[in-house]
């Protein structure tokens, strides 16, 4: 497992672990919560919560059945799923600063009047 590939998504808000579970589950296609531990060295009682969070935002897919397989999103759609969570992430922190930003100027207005 490339550490160049783990850092990378970290940078992008991964935790090391879930880093670490999406590669696995591209290398091993679609596994168990038991495969994907033996395969990424994700502790056990962590994998579980780790694939969790994963599946509530979107980048992993959960197959129910006898046993639950997990399914990593494919790369271009995670990548496109990231880049419009950063921008949207970015547009509304520009708004709160400009918003932040003006009530300021108005308030030192209001004194220097």
């Amino acid at each position: 497992m490339s550490s160049k590939l783990i850092d990378n998504l970290q940078k992008l808000g991964f935790t090391e672990n879930e880093a670490k579970t999406y590669v696995g589950l591209l290398s091993l296609n679609e596994a168990t919560a038991r495969e994907i531990h033996e395969y990424t060295h994700v502790p056990r009682p962590r994998i579980y919560g780790v694939l969790e969070r994963m599946a509530r935002k979107g980048y992993v897919e959960v197959r129910e059945g006898t046993h639950t397989y997990f399914k990593g999103l494919d790369p271009e759609q995670l990548t496109e799923k990231l880049r419009k969570e950063f921008l949207f992430s970015l547009n509304e922190t520009l708004k709160e600063l400009d918003s932040v930003s003006n009530s300021f100027s108005y308030k030192m207005e209001s004194r220097c009047s």
